[in-house]
């Protein structure tokens, strides 16, 4: 009897039990089998801390296999994917709310500022005089508030967005250097394969 599944690339779960119904879709024709099959234990996150864990969909098929050996498995997706184990959170904190105020405030401003930016053709330092003369009403005699807090910003900006300074990283999620030299990576390997497949010079069984 054919048992078919699909998983996604990437999966979200909010228990440390992973079974197989909460990271993939299962079909058989014999309900009960199937229903079975979805409570099977997959994994179990050793800690209550945020964190992923990659699986490869032989893992799956061991695991159903080894329920029912005569199931013949059918993978109708992805070869891998990757499940991220994330704490349920129980109602809005305050913390969730000071992020939503701080990143429309920052979204706010930052438009703005991108606007008046454009406008004067990217001058800085004059659009940084005329703000400063038009709250305090009197021309800067050098570096104020506003040059001090477009350094820090800029430098807290690039170090969140390319996820590390250093050997630190913030979060557990691939720089964007990683994601391309991966991407690069892929590309080659792919080029390298079509080559060898136009050229005849690829391994294969009548080889």
């Amino acid at each position: 009897m054919n048992v078919y599944i699909k998983a996604e690339e990437s999966v979200r779960v909010s228990r440390a039990e992973v079974k197989l119904e909460d990271v993939l879709s299962l079909y058989c024709p014999d309900y009960e089998t199937g229903e079975s099959l979805k409570k099977i234990r997959l994994f179990h996150f050793p800690t209550q801390e945020n964190q992923r864990k990659i699986f490869s969909i032989l893992k799956v098929v061991q695991k159903i296999q080894e329920m029912d050996s005569r199931l013949e498995v059918v993978n109708m997706g992805p070869e891998d994917f990757v499940v991220t184990y994330e704490r349920q959170k129980k109602g809005k904190s305050w913390t969730t709310v000071g992020k939503i105020v701080f990143v429309c405030l920052t979204a706010f401003f930052g438009a703005a500022f991108s606007i008046m930016s454009y406008n004067t053709d990217v001058g800085i330092q004059e659009l940084f005089a005329n703000i400063y003369q038009l709250i305090m009403g009197r021309a800067p005699d050098g570096p104020n508030i506003l040059h001090f807090s477009y350094t820090v910003g800029l430098a807290a900006g690039i170090i969140l967005f390319f996820n590390h300074a250093g050997k630190f990283k913030i979060s557990d999620d691939p720089t964007p250097f990683e994601v391309q030299m991966r991407l690069y990576e892929k590309d080659v390997n792919d080029t390298l394969m079509t080559n060898a497949d136009r050229k005849k010079v690829e391994e294969d069984v009548d080889s």
